[in-house]
């Protein structure tokens, strides 16, 4: 009698530690997430309604994603490419992989939809760097080489001036520079088509998830649109959103998180 109850008793703890290891695994699944920036068009959201693992996070600026990523509060990161390969070049402890196939992020540029003169003004300079190879240069220059200048970008100044509302916070796309001044690709694109267009364009900082409201407002004439979809411009009959300029891709970003792990989950739900 007695051998059994002690055989009893094995097989209950057994069984206990199984069950425990089961629902500390399940919610050590469940407590993982992944930060997400949650202010383009379509929503990242849209696109991606659940992460390779664990549970979305969303942000508004890039400061806190990293905030939290250095904390350990989220465990990996969903952001453009460009902002990826960037995060890495300034921190080579963190690991960059691929996020996903077939959704290329388009940048263009958006106005309101009765500001047609300044609509025609970006569509020609974006088309006019284009076919000289400024646009080309600029890519290579502040995106493939990952140069952050710490001085800002001196803007031309010729004709009209027309308000650009840029977040400061989406390196190397634009930022804000050491000397205050907004700086980076962005940044650049625009001060060379005032060059080219003979019209001027000065700067100012936009939280992303007010950009729109500014523009409308008309505090800002002009935002930068990001759309996760090739080929989409946008479903808002109040803008008008130019050509797209520069294709990004998306990535994840992790600190300390098995890589691993998110490509296997991803190639499970392609299957």
């Amino acid at each position: 009698m007695k051998k059994a109850f002690v055989i009893a008793m094995v097989l209950l703890m057994s069984l206990s530690l199984a069950f425990a290891g089961a629902s500390s695994e399940k919610a050590t699944t469940n407590d993982i997430e992944c930060g997400i920036m949650n202010w383009q068009e379509p929503s990242d959201l849209e696109i991606f309604p659940h992460p390779a693992i664990g549970e979305w996070k969303q942000y508004t600026n890039l400061t806190s994603m990293i905030l939290d990523l250095n904390a350990g509060n989220v465990e990996y990161l969903l952001v453009p490419t460009s902002v990826a390969n960037y995060l890495k070049a300034q921190d080579d402890s963190l690991t960059v992989a691929p996020g996903g196939k077939g959704v290329p992020t388009e940048i263009r540029m958006a106005v309101r939809k009765d500001d047609g003169e300044l609509f025609g003004i970006l569509e020609q300079g974006i088309t006019t760097l284009m076919d000289n190879g400024t646009l080309e240069k600029l890519v290579d220059e502040y995106i493939a080489s990952i140069s952050v200048s710490d001085d800002g970008i001196e803007t031309a100044k010729t004709g009209k001036t027309y308000v650009v509302g840029v977040t400061g916070d989406l390196p190397p796309m634009d930022y804000v520079a050491s000397d205050g001044n907004p700086s980076g690709f962005n940044v650049a694109l625009m001060n060379e088509i005032a060059k080219t267009q003979g019209v001027s364009f000065t700067f100012v900082q936009v939280d992303a998830e007010v950009r729109l409201v500014a523009l409308t407002s008309k505090r800002i004439d002009v935002i930068f649109w990001y759309g996760n979809v090739e080929g989409y411009t946008s479903q808002r009959e109040e803008l008008l959103v130019t050509s797209s300029y520069y294709k990004d891709g998306i990535s994840y970003v992790t600190k300390s998180f098995d890589m691993k792990r998110i490509q296997e989950a991803m190639e499970n739900m392609d299957k």
